[in-house]
């Protein structure tokens, strides 16, 4: 097309009708130049902005390092944990299980994703929750409370749920467990990274879990929070892996 389609200029049958073209991705071309690998790392300490700090509250604030990420020790600390990447389409992971809390039996995920899809998951810096299918869900509100069943699911329908009434510290951290290069990955997210207070006001919370669809799970920003994490799109011959240390925030 000669102009942009976002301003609707084009009719769906114009769109439709128009010549396919590759993109290369912007990190791959600068990678293929010679100017940076094709790595980028985020180390983030919110999904949500967190309301009433102000232009300068440190808990907005986050990094991006394009082109490396294990240099930067000031931001993690111990050893990375490597996820391995089944497909490179969309850092697509196998995904096996999930703990709620220390102590209860894992909540098991199956291997098969959803037509179309080389796995069960992916990792996605652009996605501010987790967004898991009903069946997955399911399983995780059966091991909480009656009460906390309530909360997380009138947050999940957009319902505001106070600060005061949450008692974070008796919510469980939930664990992924995830297919690793040589050893299975545990990733933990904290009660503090799946509910983001002060969001979207003062004095609220709202839970980052969201209902997907059965077969892909989008393992967004609340998996990413506790860790500093490198996608390496050079690893394992080009098919990527992503690696987790422990963040220093």
């Amino acid at each position: 097309m000669p102009e942009p389609t976002w301003p609707k200029k084009y009719t769906g049958a114009q769109v439709s009708t128009g010549a396919a073209t590759t993109v290369i991705p912007y990190l791959t071309q600068l990678a293929d130049q010679d100017v940076v690998s094709d790595k980028v790392s985020f180390s983030t300490r919110r999904s949500f902005i967190h309301m009433g700090g102000g232009a300068n509250d440190p808990l907005n604030a986050g990094w991006m390092i394009v082109g490396g990420g294990e240099e930067a020790t000031d931001l993690y600390t111990g050893t990375f944990q490597t996820v391995k990447v089944l497909a490179d389409d969309w850092y697509n992971t196998n995904l096996k299980a999930i703990k709620v809390g220390a102590s209860s039996s894992p909540i098991h995920v199956p291997v098969r994703g959803q037509k179309g899809m080389p796995s069960n998951s992916i990792v996605d810096s652009g996605t501010n929750s987790l967004n898991l299918g009903p069946k997955i869900l399911n399983a995780i509100l059966a091991k909480l409370s009656a009460g906390q069943q309530a909360q997380l699911t009138a947050s999940m329908d957009g319902r505001i749920v106070s600060v005061a009434d949450l008692k974070l510290a008796d919510w469980p951290d939930l664990t992924f467990i995830l297919q690793g290069d040589t050893t299975d990955v545990s990733l933990r997210v904290a009660a503090t990274d799946y509910w983001q207070v002060n969001a979207p006001k003062v004095g609220a919370a709202m839970v980052a879990i969201t209902q997907g669809s059965d077969g892909l799970a989008i393992l967004g920003l609340p998996i990413m929070n506790g860790y500093l994490t490198i996608f390496d799109g050079e690893a394992d011959n080009g098919r990527g892996a992503i690696r987790f240390a422990t963040s220093k925030r």
